[in-house]
Order: C-alpha cells, then sequence, then structure tokens
C-alpha cells in the first residue's frame, strides 16, 4: 500500500514522469492515447518552461481526472510498480481525493484475512508545503471492510522492510518534481503550478 502513496503522488506531481516516449501507448483505445498525449505534452510544458532564463510570473495548466486515470494505467503498464495492478483516482475539491488500487500479494507473507488479490479504496487529502507533497490518508477499505490507517501504515512499514526498503508508513511526504511550485485539485481536475 506504500506503492498506492507512491502512486498517487506521482500521478498528482509528476513524479516519475521525465523521459517518457512520445510513442504510441500499447494496447490503449484512440480516446485513452489521445488523454496520455496530452498528459506527455503537459510535462514537456512544465520541462520547457523550466529552461528559460530569468524570472518569470507563475503558469498553471489543469489536467482532467480522466487524463491522469488514463496516464497512471499507461504507466502500470510501461513502468510496472511491484504490488501494484490498478490505480484510479477521484479528484475532489479542496485537495481532496478518493481512490481504488489493487495489489498482488501473492509473495507476501500477510495474515490469512488478506486476500492475495487486494482491492484498497481510499479517501485521503494532500497539500504542498516547502517543495514537497504532503497526504493524509482518511479512510481505507480492503473490499468493502474498513481498516485503521494505524494498521494499515504498520503493515505497510512491514512490506517494505520485507523488501528492504525504508520503513515509511501512510501519511509521509514527497518532493516535488523540479519545476512545479504547487499543486490544487478541484472536482475532476487537477492544476498544477510551474
Amino acid at each position: 500500500m506504500a506503492l498506492a502513496t507512491l502512486a498517487v503522488a506521482c500521478s498528482l506531481s509528476f513524479g516519475l514522469l521525465a523521459g517518457l516516449s512520445q510513442n504510441k501507448p500499447p494496447s490503449f483505445s484512440a480516446a485513452e492515447t489521445e488523454k496520455i498525449q496530452r498528459v506527455l505534452q503537459a510535462i514537456e510544458t512544465v520541462q520547457q518552461a523550466q529552461q528559460e532564463s530569468g524570472r518569470r510570473s507563475l503558469r498553471s495548466l489543469t489536467l482532467t481526472e480522466s487524463e491522469l486515470n488514463a496516464y497512471i494505467a499507461y504507466r502500470i503498464v510501461t513502468d510496472p510498480l511491484d504490488l501494484l495492478q490498478e490505480l484510479q483516482l477521484k479528484l475532489l475539491d479542496d485537495n481532496r481525493l478518493e481512490g481504488k488500487a489493487v495489489f498482488d500479494l501473492r509473495q507476501e507473507n500477510l495474515p490469512s484475512f488478506i486476500p492475495k488479490v487486494a482491492p484498497v479504496f481510499f479517501a485521503a487529502s494532500f497539500r504542498v508545503e516547502a517543495g514537497r507533497i504532503f497526504f493524509s490518508f482518511h479512510k481505507i477499505f480492503l473490499g468493502t471492510q474498513e481498516l485503521a490507517t494505524d494498521f494499515v501504515s504498520e503493515m505497510i512499514k512491514a512490506i517494505a522492510v520485507a523488501h528492504n526498503a525504508a520503513a515509511e508508513g501512510l501519511d509521509r511526504s514527497y518532493e516535488l518534481p523540479f519545476g512545479l511550485k504547487d499543486i490544487k485539485s478541484k472536482k475532476g481536475l487537477a492544476i498544477f503550478y510551474y
């Protein structure tokens, strides 16, 4: 589930976005490909703005929820993250979001009540401060069963340790990629300031 946190951060902050091919994504419809290309063009716009010399005023660009979800699906196919099979976001007003992540936990040594393919639903909020995006998870469900966020955070730490990663839980922050200054959400939209 740390990967869901990471995937959320990636999708909202252009993390892991640099250096992508402009080739047509595999196995995507024309409409999905168009949405993915829109995100790739937005990434290029931000990168080009960073090449400009001198001071400039803050600019923004807006991406739709469906564009971000198409891009996330593309990234899961082209650059898979361990355990994560699917991630979909629902963007809400006031920097809130809801989502669904599906994890393949067949290789993990977890309690028997946790399904091997686990659909996780979550509600979270985020804020940007000092070049970092901070997430706060309010509700987490494994299927229809609500889980305490502290319990989930401890499970994430245990999985991370088993994978020789830093033992970090749910409520952590991620550095914004170079060039992004702020992120806001409105219903169905993400606004990126650069």
